[in-house]
Formats: structure tokens, sequence, C-alpha cells
């Protein structure tokens, strides 16, 4: 019922029936829903820029973002941009604001919380063989995360440099709020089909790229390893 309504009007009724009382559960959810996509983009930029996160941080944070904008975000949107005085903002421009500095302080958080606390090293706890493996498999984990996270944008990049038509399809279908094809065809200005085959070229693209990344990547690393095992032989 609420598929063919913008999210100006959407947002209207949720604050016509929070200042009446009403349940606006029913709205909200709707335009919440619209917003899950871009604002995991929103998200996997921000975890690119720390140079840590993972998928499942995605959702967490969407979350967190929602119960904020519950709780205090309808007081505080205005229908104002806070960037360019005078100018309206939408309520989608401002809900991702919120995605945004969850992301920020989560992981800014992450990387107060590693950093080492000056200490008497008499004082320090011992750690338990449990304790240090559990440790490392954490630190292993997080940074194959950040290395997939770094070969994906990589390969993005590589998309944009040479195949910018169909990098633009893949932003647009993926990266932002368009969830299909007669959108994101409108917005390019191309047909529907074409729509399909720029997203479909593009995945085989990234595909392509992430296979020779990878593939450079080990045989890079092959020498060091050898050259690694002969000084440890002698």
């Amino acid at each position: 019922m609420y598929d063919q309504r913008t999210d100006e009007e959407l947002f209207a009724e949720v604050a016509q029936r929070r200042a009446a009382g009403q349940a606006f559960g029913g709205p909200l959810g709707a335009l919440v829903e619209r917003w899950g996509r871009p604002a995991r983009y929103v998200v996997s930029k921000i975890q690119a820029s720390y140079g840590r996160g993972s998928p499942a941080d995605a959702d967490e944070l969407f979350q967190d973002a929602v119960g904020k904008f519950i709780d205090r975000g309808l007081d505080q949107f205005r229908g104002l941009s806070e960037q360019m005085p005078g100018k309206s903002a939408s309520p989608k421009t401002f809900f991702l604001r919120i995605v945004k500095h969850v992301a920020i302080d989560f992981y800014r958080r992450q990387r107060e919380d590693l950093a080492p606390a000056p200490r008497d090293p008499d004082d320090a706890p011992e750690e338990s063989p449990v304790q240090t493996a559990r440790a490392m498999e954490s630190a292993r984990r997080g940074e194959e995360r950040s290395e997939a996270q770094a070969f994906y944008w990589a390969a993005f990049a590589r998309l944009q440099r040479e195949h910018p038509k169909e990098a633009g399809a893949w932003e647009l279908y993926h990266h932002l709020d368009v969830e299909d094809h007669v959108e994101c065809a409108r917005r390019l200005e191309i047909t529907v089909a074409n729509s399909y085959k720029r997203v479909s070229r593009a995945q085989a693209y990234l595909k392509l790229y992430l296979l020779e990344a990878r593939q450079t990547a080990e045989a890079e690393a092959a020498p060091r390893s050898s050259i690694a095992g002969k000084v440890s032989d002698e």
C-alpha cells in the first residue's frame, strides 16, 4: 500500500500519526526498508576508509541507525540541509547522515579499543593459550575481510576506468538505492534491456578483475615465502 507513495508523503504520514499518538510503524517501516541498500552502501564506504569491518556489521549498524532515527531523529528533522543553509533536505538524506555518524562512531571506538594502552609491563595479566589463539584468529579474520574489501574496491575502480558505462549501471543497481532495471534505465537514459546487459557485463568484469588480483597477490607472495624459508634454513 506504500509502494506508490514518495518518501516525503510517507514521512508526513509518520509525523502526523506520531503527533496524534497513533501507530506509525507501517509507513516508517516502508521508509527504512527503502533506505536499506543505500544505508549499507554508506557503511561500506566508512568501512573502506577505516580499513576494517564486515558485511555483518552493516545490518547491525543499520538497525542502530533506525533506533536513533526513531528516538531522536524524528524530532530533530526540520527538512533543511545542514551543509547548505536555506536548502531543503529529504528525510532519506537525514537518515543516511545518521547512518554515517553511527558507523564512524562504531569504527572509531574499535580503533581506540585496539590501540595499546600505556601500562607497567609487570602488571600485564598473562593470557591463556586459548585466549591468545582466539585473538590471533580474530585478527586473521579481520585482515581477510579488509583484504577482500580492498580487492573489491580496487576492481571497481578498474571497472570505472576501463568500462565506465558498465560501472555506472553497477553503481546505481548495487551501491545506490536503485532497486530495479526500469529505474536504472530511466536514470541512465537507456533501455531496460541495456540496463540488464550493462549490469551483467559489469559483474563478469568484476569477477575477472578479482580473480586476476588474487592470482597476482598469490604470485607475489610465493617468492617472499620461498626467500623466508631459505633464510630460516640457513
